[in-house]
């Protein structure tokens, strides 16, 4: 590779990315590839679904082109194959532990008269084609105002450390698995509409959630996930970075509760708080890049410019340094660096100006300064 010159290596990428969106296209429509990927490139395909957080659902994929059209992957080398399969069998095991501890967890919290709301992650992977192939991360939950006493309740009666050193959510660590305890959905304390979203989200919380039979959790209403998800997806994308797992998030839970959604509502607020156009784009890349059925969304307003460098940055990020993990000078300099590189994307995400979001947050981090190093 070092030897082909900048114009090749780019169209050597652009087809791998070619290549990848099929493969995830054949999961969700069941369609073969337009060509038959060497051994090398399947490495590469390897690389990027890793890189995207999408080895299960590329897993998938590789399964049904085994069924239908085998001789898409006979290059695949053996060891590969193995990482994979191992890759995604250990990502089942994760799951089945999440599962146990989020099912105990809610009933521990049921005993004591508090409910359990479940944020994301497991909520959104019932939406996709084979749960357990959706890797999973720390337990987002959230207990409808009485984090306070939720907590104190774990405390006191299993011993468990509270952190509360972090914005918006406390953390602690249940049978193995990460905890976020949201007292609110969104940091409200980084942008002058944050009280705003949060408080329309406090609201649509209450309403017609829904309790997953057997467990005591509940899951959000479609009408607060339109929001909540579209405005959590811009807020990684202008703040650090989004992958297409959070993007295909997205695309099942339309796929799944599009007919759920009061989109008319959910439009007219997306344009309050200036989310409008990033939710066309993310849209149009949905529909254009992943396979999904256009009828499923809004009609959406393009802008191909917009849609090709969101995809572009997700793909090839303009900005990927890595953070410093000690150094309060090292990590200022750092965050200061990302928010100036990723500017255009603020402008795109949220209403307030620059300064404005540089102000608020710097006065936001010095009233509770050890925040500074999330």
């Amino acid at each position: 590779m070092k030897f082909l010159n900048r114009k090749t290596k780019i169209s050597l990428k652009k087809s791998i990315n070619q290549l990848f969106f099929e493969l995830i296209r054949s999961s969700i429509d069941l369609s073969q590839l337009s060509t038959i990927p060497t051994a090398n490139e399947w490495e590469q395909l390897y690389d990027v679904a890793k890189k995207q957080s999408l080895v299960g659902i590329c897993f998938n994929s590789m399964q049904q082109l085994c069924i239908s059209y085998s001789e898409q992957v006979g290059n695949m080398p053996k060891p590969l194959k193995m990482q994979w399969i191992g890759q995604v069998m250990n990502f089942e095991r994760m799951y089945a532990k999440h599962e146990r501890a989020m099912t105990d967890l809610a009933r521990l919290y049921a005993s004591n008269g508090i409910r359990m709301m479940v944020l994301k992650g497991y909520g959104l992977s019932l939406d996709w084609p084979i749960p357990n192939h959706r890797a999973v991360g720390d337990l987002d939950i959230y207990n409808f105002g009485k984090w306070k006493e939720a907590d104190a309740f774990i405390a006191e009666q299993l011993g468990i450390k509270i952190d509360d050193g972090h914005e918006h959510h406390t953390v602690f660590n249940f049978h193995g698995v990460a905890v976020e305890n949201h007292y609110d959905f969104i940091n409200t304390k980084a942008h002058r509409d944050a009280p705003k979203i949060e408080a329309q989200l406090k609201l649509l919380a209450e309403k017609n959630c829904r309790e997953i039979e057997g467990t005591k959790i509940y899951l959000p209403s479609a009408d607060f996930n339109a929001i909540f998800l579209m405005r959590h997806m811009g807020q990684h994308f202008a703040g650090e970075y989004l992958n297409l797992r959070q993007i295909l998030d997205w695309a099942f839970f339309v796929k799944a509760h599009s007919h759920e959604v009061d989109w008319n509502a959910t439009i007219l607020f997306l344009k309050e708080i200036g989310l409008y156009q990033f939710f066309n784009h993310i849209n149009a890349i949905c529909t254009d890049n992943l396979g999904f059925a256009e009828d499923i969304f809004p009609k959406i307003e393009r802008n191909h410019y917009w849609e090709q460098r969101i995809l572009k940055d997700i793909l090839h990020p303009e900005f990927e340094d890595k953070k410093p993990h000690d150094g309060l000078l090292a990590i200022l300099m750092f965050k200061t660096k990302r928010w100036w590189r990723n500017r255009w994307k603020h402008q795109m995400v949220y209403n307030d100006s620059l300064l404005m979001t540089f102000a608020t947050l710097a006065w936001s981090h010095l009233k509770r300064f050890k925040t500074i190093k999330d």
